[in-house]
């Protein structure tokens, strides 16, 4: 259970550099004047703009307000992440979650780190552990609200130094998260939606949530993929294995079911993103299209284009840790498709993502600016 922030005073944030602005994306001209990057003249076919501005889209702000609606309802086996997580884990948890929890929980305190890393604009979402699946729909309505609420403040609060990315959508009750959806990018300015990789135990690709999907893609609102751990860890209670190996896996399941399905082949517009870096599935993009050429069975819902087509169309953040792993996923998915990441503010993020694009051999200059801030920022529309 993450630890609440000490109760603020006067407004709900104590910030720097305030904005009066009500909406959750900052305005590039706002956003973009030499901020703590110092970025250097523009590289060809960019503009000033987009090369000023680093953009981190894998954040996480915890919403403590919300917390007691989750505690009321909370059960272990709800959430593979915390369910199979062995007492070592849950021992380092206990130390390492209160040792982050200024800059989990109050935007204000993640400034400093943020000019540190060289990022100007985090793009916001809450955590999975926050999205409540197993609620009943009234209370995730509530609870969703409550969470997108406060990300819009702080967006609000903060002079363009964070974008709403990822509002929660109460996913149990697809019409239900549809309504938030409108309401969190019609009303509040959010520029994209956070999920899980399941919801309570369903598959993202099943038919109940074909709706969900379809408004999504009308809506030309980018969906966020974040994975809680496998829904069937038995064997990753150790050594955190539950989130070094569940993580990725939960997403490489997911996204093969939504492909393999037929998903993308009838909404060819839909927008997904997929965070550490796709899980396994842009290094093993080969065996699911030698697996799509040899056996009939995979081919009855795309028949025409082997998976790698689809994978081609999705959109991935750096969170690989190695410059050698984010060239090969440049190299399968292509420059445009990636965005940077860091897992802000957990201990298994990345603490130099500028650095990390930087030392990725081949790239062009408006590739590396592309990757560090400009893809973002044309996808999120910010």
């Amino acid at each position: 259970m993450l630890r609440s922030p000490p109760r603020r005073s006067g407004n709900i944030w104590r910030s720097r550099g305030r904005s009066s602005r009500s909406t959750c994306v900052p305005e590039s001209e706002e956003a973009t004047p030499m901020a703590p990057n110092g970025s250097a003249a523009p590289a060809d076919g960019v503009s000033g703009a987009e090369q000023a501005r680093i953009i981190d889209i894998h954040c996480h702000l915890a919403v403590a307000e919300c917390e007691p609606l989750l505690a009321a309802h909370r059960q272990p086996a709800y959430e593979p992440y915390l369910y199979f997580m062995n007492q070592s884990s849950r021992d380092h948890n206990a130390t390492m979650i209160p040792s982050i929890s200024a800059q989990l929980h109050d935007p204000e305190a993640r400034i400093e780190p943020m000019d540190a890393m060289g990022v100007d604009v985090q793009g916001l979402a809450t955590f999975v552990s926050q999205y409540g699946y197993w609620l009943p729909t009234a209370v995730a309505v509530e609870s969703a609200r409550v969470q997108n609420d406060t990300l819009a403040q702080a967006v609000a609060d903060f002079g363009g130094r964070f974008a709403a990315v990822g509002a929660t959508v109460p996913l149990q009750d697809v019409d239900a998260a549809i309504a938030e959806m409108d309401r969190a990018v019609d009303e509040l300015g959010f520029k994209g939606l956070q999920i899980g990789g399941t919801v309570d135990g369903h598959n993202l690709d099943e038919p109940r949530f074909r709706p969900f999907w379809q408004a999504a893609a009308a809506k030309g609102v980018p969906v966020i993929l974040h994975p809680n751990g496998y829904e069937e860890s038995h064997r990753l209670d150790e050594y955190f294995f539950v989130n070094c190996i569940g993580n990725p896996l939960e997403t490489t399941v997911a996204v093969h079911r939504m492909v393999f399905s037929g998903l993308f082949e009838e909404l060819p517009d839909l927008k997904l993103v997929l965070l550490h870096g796709g899980g396994y599935v842009p290094f093993y993009a080969a065996r699911a299209d030698h697996t799509w050429e040899v056996r009939p069975e995979t081919r009855t819902r795309i028949p025409d284009r082997p998976p790698s087509h689809y994978f081609k169309r999705l959109y991935y953040d750096t969170m690989v840790f190695q410059p050698q792993y984010v060239r090969h996923l440049i190299e399968v998915v292509g420059s445009d498709r990636v965005m940077m990441g860091t897992d802000f503010p957990f201990d298994m993020g990345e603490a130099d993502p500028v650095g990390l694009i930087d030392r990725v051999e081949g790239l062009t200059e408006p590739e590396r600016v592309a990757i560090k801030g400009s893809n973002a920022a044309r996808l999120f529309n910010l």
